[in-house]
């Protein structure tokens, strides 16, 4: 008669395996896949320079504020002067006015300007904070994260990395990769060992004895010469 145990175990196995399968099943599929983002993330206006000539950097995404019929209807964004131009949404307007004389109705962002992250905690979950200033999905602030920075401090200042560090290796183009923050010093300064000092000999009782009797045994023999 075969052992039990073995069977056992199978059955278990097999139990546990068509549970994990229905619990699966009834999480929605799209929970199971990274939020994408509509939007192409920008630090300025020369990050959204790729997209098309009438892109602009607009809190921390490049918008087409010209003519946005390339945008999926779901996304689009009305565009505005001012805040009695927008129904639900604020009318955000960009810095430069002279160039840009339009804004877009956007979802009202809280200010992260003071604590960073930390401001971005009571409200919806996984927010971060981009460039500094605007709560975010976290599918902005990765993207924030890899565009090139300049120098150490404008990282920090951005809340993307305390080093701005070069990459290893070439992009498609054949091109030396643009620098990105990170949080490793790329030149770490040069570790120091200390030497320590060697201690001191230490001088046995017997031979401080026999030191003292032989100055004893000279001592007649340096008065008689003399």
């Amino acid at each position: 008669m075969a052992p039990l145990a073995p069977l056992l175990a199978l059955l278990t196995l097999s139990l546990a395996s068509a549970r994990v399968q229905e619990e699966l099943a009834s999480i929605p599929q799209q929970s199971l896949v990274a939020k994408a983002a509509p939007f192409t993330a920008c630090i300025d206006d020369s990050d959204c320079r790729n997209q098309g000539l009438n892109f602009a950097c607009f809190q921390y995404i490049c918008y087409p504020w010209e003519n946005d019929s390339s945008v999926a209807e779901k996304d689009r964004k009305g565009t505005c002067k001012s805040n009695d131009d927008c129904k639900t949404a604020s009318c955000f307007r960009h810095h430069d006015r002279r160039q840009i004389h339009k804004g877009l109705c956007m979802d009202e962002a809280r200010d992260c300007s003071e604590n960073g992250r930390d401001d971005c905690k009571g409200g919806a979950s996984g927010q971060e904070c981009c460039n500094a200033q605007f709560c975010c999905g976290e599918e902005y602030f990765s993207q924030l994260k890899a565009l090139p920075c300049v120098n150490h401090l404008g990282c920090k200042d951005l809340g993307y990395g305390n080093f701005c560090c070069p990459q290893n290796g070439l992009t498609a183009n054949n091109e030396t990769k643009s620098p990105v923050c990170c949080n490793t010093d790329p030149n770490p300064p040069p570790t120091t060992t200390t030497l320590k000092p060697k201690p001191a000999a230490k001088t046995s009782s017997a031979t401080t004895v026999t030191s003292y009797l032989s100055a004893l045994l000279l001592a007649p023999l340096v008065l008689l010469r003399k």
